[in-house]
C-alpha cells in the first residue's frame, strides 16, 4: 500500500484533473449559452431593422444599430460564417459570425444593409469562471495546509527509519500542534529508553563473551593435562557447548555493528560452499551437492561462510532422515544458494525462529541456543540479499536469493 503522502499527492492530482475537466466542460457550456443568447439578440435586432429598412427609414435603422452598439460596414468578410438566414424573393436576413464579431445583413429590392458588433466582453468573464478559479484556489490552499499539518509526521517517519538503522540518538523536533507534540515527546522518550536498553545489552553481551573466552581457554588446557577418568568426556562436552555459545554470542554481537564491518570481494559460490563443507565434517553419504551454476558473489566471504555453515549445521542437527542437499542455481529472480533437509513442518511462523535465542519446544533436547537463524538473517541483510524459507514435500528449504551481478 502506498504511503500516506503518496495517497495525498495522488488525491490532489486527481482532484486537479477533475476540476480541470469540470472547468473545461463548464466553459464550453457557458460559451454555447452565451453564443445562443448573442444570436437571439442579433436576430431580434435584424428583424426590427428589416421592418424599418422595408419602409425606407434608414435613419431609424442607423439609430437602432448605434443604440445596441453595432456599427455599419460596407461588406461582410469573405470567411464570415453564416449562422442562419431566412427570407423570401423580396427580403433576406442573414446572421453571421466572424471571429468575435456577430452581425446581420439585410437585403430588400436590391438594397443591402450590413452591421456587426464585437462581443468579446461577453465571452471573457462569467460568474461560472470566477467560481471555478476560486475552487482551484481553495483546492491548492487546502492541499498546502494538509501538507503543513502532516509535515511533522514526515519528520517522525524519517526519524523512525533512522532509528531502525541504528541511529539511537535521533530526536524529533517538538511541533506546536498539541497532539503531534505529544506524539513527538513520546517518540523521544521511547528512543532514550530503547537506546539505553540496546546499549546495555550490547555492552553485557560483548563483555560476557570476551570475559568467558579466557577461562574457557584455561579449562581446555587443564583438560588436556587431566588424566583419563569417566567424567572427563562429560566436562569436555560441556566446555565445547559453552565455547560454541560464546562464539555465537560474539558473532551475533559482531554482525550488529553494520555494513562497515564487511570486507566485500568477488568470489565464486563454489569457493563459499567448499569452505563451509571443509569445516562441517559432513560424511559423503550425508550430503547431496548440486552446483548447476557456479555464479559469482560480491560480499564478505568469511561472514557468508558463517551464514551458510549455520544452515548446514542446523540441517545436520534437525534432519529426520535422508541427505542434506546444498544447491546452487540460477533462477528468473536471481541466483539461489539453498540448503534443505528432511523434517516435520514447523509449528510456528518462520519469522519467530529468526528472533535471537528463540527455540521450538520440541527441539529442547537438541543442542543449540537459538542464535543461528538470527545470525544468518542479519548477515544476509547486511549484504542486501533475501533470506527465504519454504516447506515442500517434507523438506525444509532455506535459501539465499542474490541479485545477478552486471
Amino acid at each position: 500500500m502506498p504511503s500516506l503522502f503518496v495517497q495525498i499527492y495522488s488525491l490532489f492530482c486527481i482532484s486537479m484533473i477533475l476540476n480541470a475537466m469540470i472547468a473545461y466542460y463548464s466553459s464550453l457550456a457557458s460559451l454555447r449559452q452565451n453564443e445562443e443568447s448573442i444570436i437571439s439578440q442579433v436576430a431580434f435586432l435584424a428583424q426590427q431593422s428589416m421592418i424599418e429598412f422595408i419602409n425606407g427609414n434608414t435613419t431609424l435603422v442607423e439609430s437602432f444599430v448605434k443604440y445596441y452598439g453595432f456599427s455599419r460596414i460596407e461588406n461582410m468578410e469573405a470567411d464570415a460564417h453564416i449562422v442562419y438566414g431566412y427570407g423570401n424573393n423580396l427580403t433576406l436576413i442573414k446572421i453571421f459570425r466572424y471571429q468575435k464579431n456577430y452581425g446581420f445583413m439585410l437585403e430588400y429590392s436590391g438594397n443591402t444593409y450590413i452591421a456587426q458588433k464585437n462581443f468579446s466582453k461577453e465571452f471573457i468573464g462569467s460568474d461560472a469562471n470566477l467560481w471555478i478559479l476560486l475552487d482551484f484556489f481553495v483546492l491548492v490552499l487546502t492541499f498546502a495546509i494538509i501538507l503543513a499539518i502532516l509535515h511533522p509526521m514526515k519528520i517522525l517517519r524519517f526519524s523512525l527509519e533512522e532509528f531502525t538503522k541504528g541511529n539511537y540518538n535521533i530526536k524529533v523536533p517538538i511541533p506546536k500542534e498539541p497532539q503531534l507534540a505529544l506524539l513527538a515527546k513520546s517518540f523521544n522518550t521511547m528512543t532514550i529508553k530503547i537506546s539505553k536498553l540496546i546499549i546495555t545489552r550490547e555492552f553485557v553481551l560483548r563483555n560476557i563473551g570476551h570475559e568467558l573466552k579466557t577461562p574457557l581457554s584455561k579449562a581446555k588446557l587443564a583438560l588436556e593435562l587431566m588424566p583419563q577418568n569417566p567424567q572427563k568426556s562429560i566436562v569436555i562436552k560441556c566446555i565445547r557447548n559453552l565455547d560454541a555459545l560464546v562464539s555465537q554470542i560474539l558473532t551475533f554481537e559482531k554482525v550488529q555493528e553494520g555494513e562497515d564491518l564487511l570486507d566485500k570481494k568477488d568470489f565464486f559460490v563454489e569457493t563459499l560452499i567448499l569452505r563451509v563443507l571443509e569445516a562441517s565434517f559432513l560424511q559423503e553419504e550425508d550430503l547431496d551437492l548440486e552446483i548447476s551454476t557456479n555464479f559469482k558473489i560480491y560480499g564478505d566471504l568469511d561472514f557468508l561462510a558463517i551464514a551458510l555453515k549455520n544452515l548446514v549445521e542446523n540441517a545436520k542437527k534437525y534432519k529426520s532422515g535422508g541427505k542434506i542437499r546444498v544447491i546452487a542455481k540460477e533462477s528468473e529472480r536471481g541466483f539461489i544458494l539453498a540448503v534443505s533437509n528432511q523434517g516435520q513442518r514447523l509449528q510456528r511462523d518462520i519469522q519467530e525462529y529468526f528472533e535471537p535465542f528463540y527455540r521450538d519446544k520440541k527441539h529442547e533436547l537438541i543442542a543449540g541456543y537459538g542464535l543461528g537463524l538470527s545470525i544468518v538473517s542479519r548477515i544476509l541483510e547486511l549484504h542486501n540479499m533475501q533470506f527465504m524459507y519454504e516447506y515442500q514435500e517434507n523438506q525444509h528449504v532455506f535459501y539465499f536469493l542474490m541479485p545477478k551481478l552486471n
